[in-house]
């Protein structure tokens, strides 16, 4: 776009849970030793998908941040950038009690000025349809002193793809995500990491797996809670395996690839009492399945089958997946 490989984006999302509007530039030639930089302004609405009480429940972020990417190597990036955030969390007493803590804590409002620092490395023969080479990337995020909120948030993610043959592929991937408050702040209950889904543990439903949190209302009173929502948690652990082969109506395609995966993984709660849950290797959640990849021209389309080895009593499941921009 534009003629200088400058590109601008619009992203537009209307759902029930997600509404969101976001406007990004990209300049991959900011300056002539190749650093790039983004620039994006956003507002989010986000009201928690198995939320069905009073619809005041939500959580309004608005901003925006610029980032810069330094290449390093031809394999090698580096990227920082800084941002300004409001949050504003409305609850109720039918709202997750986590929420409900927090917000009489923190207060409903909150400004932020996230700074960013990552690093890439990408070593695929291709970033669309690999079948060998490796993929890391690491990031980090905190909110600055002078801020309202003060914490971390860490991540990191490890890809790799062998080939078995000309025609069958192996593929690793690893996730592991961590986030804690400092200088006497709580975490944001809005930054956690969630788990489930395509992109983490298919054969659940998105966002589901993980600690759960009682609204008030059935807190106080002798009735459990029939269906508590799922909050995220602070540490997140996940990995896949997958078998890439031909697929038989397409064999010599490479927009169509597919694929026999087992993943694994969880979010689990190391900071707040009320719904404390540390790391335990035996709530991880697996499933298997078969999937099908297809380079489209408006992006890459997904779609799974999957069944889960371990799910227990509480878990939302889900045997069909589809997803329009996402595969490993």
């Amino acid at each position: 776009m534009f003629g200088s490989g400058t590109s601008l984006g619009l992203d537009v999302n209307t759902s029930k849970s997600n509404r969101t509007i976001a406007v990004t530039q990209f300049d991959p030639y900011f300056t002539v030793d190749g650093i790039s930089r983004s620039t994006e302004l956003y507002y989010r609405t986000y009201r928690p998908l198995y939320y069905t009480g009073d619809q005041d429940y939500r959580v309004v972020q608005q901003g925006g941040n610029v980032k810069f990417g330094v290449p390093f190597s031809e394999t090698d990036t580096v990227f920082f950038g800084i941002g300004y955030e409001r949050t504003t969390i409305d609850v109720t007493t039918n709202t997750p009690l986590a929420y409900q803590n927090y917000v009489a804590k923190n207060g409903r409002i909150t400004n932020n000025f996230p700074i960013t620092i990552g690093w890439s490395k990408d070593q695929r023969d291709s970033a669309l349809v690999p079948t060998r080479g490796r993929y890391q990337q690491a990031n980090l995020e905190f909110g600055i002193p002078g801020g309202d909120l003060q914490y971390f948030r860490a991540y990191y993610q490890h890809q790799y793809f062998y080939p078995l043959s000309k025609s069958f592929t192996m593929a690793f991937n690893n996730e592991i995500g961590y986030g804690h408050g400092y200088g006497g702040k709580d975490f944001p209950v809005f930054k956690n990491y969630y788990a489930g889904g395509i992109g983490s543990v298919r054969g659940f439903e998105s966002r589901s797996l993980g600690p759960r949190s009682p609204a008030l209302f059935y807190a106080d009173s002798s009735v459990a809670d029939p269906d508590p929502d799922p909050i995220g948690g602070n540490l997140l652990t996940e990995a896949s395996i997958e078998l890439i082969f031909p697929t038989p109506f397409a064999p010599e395609s490479r927009s169509i690839r597919t694929f026999l995966f087992v993943d694994a993984g969880n979010v689990f709660e190391t900071r707040q009492q009320d719904i404390m849950q540390d790391f335990d290797a035996t709530e991880l959640r697996s499933s298997v399945g078969i999937g099908l990849s297809w380079l489209t021209a408006i992006g890459p389309l997904s779609f799974n089958l999957a069944t889960p080895i371990n799910d227990e009593s509480g878990d939302d499941t889900e045997v069909f997946q589809f997803s329009l921009g996402q595969t490993f």
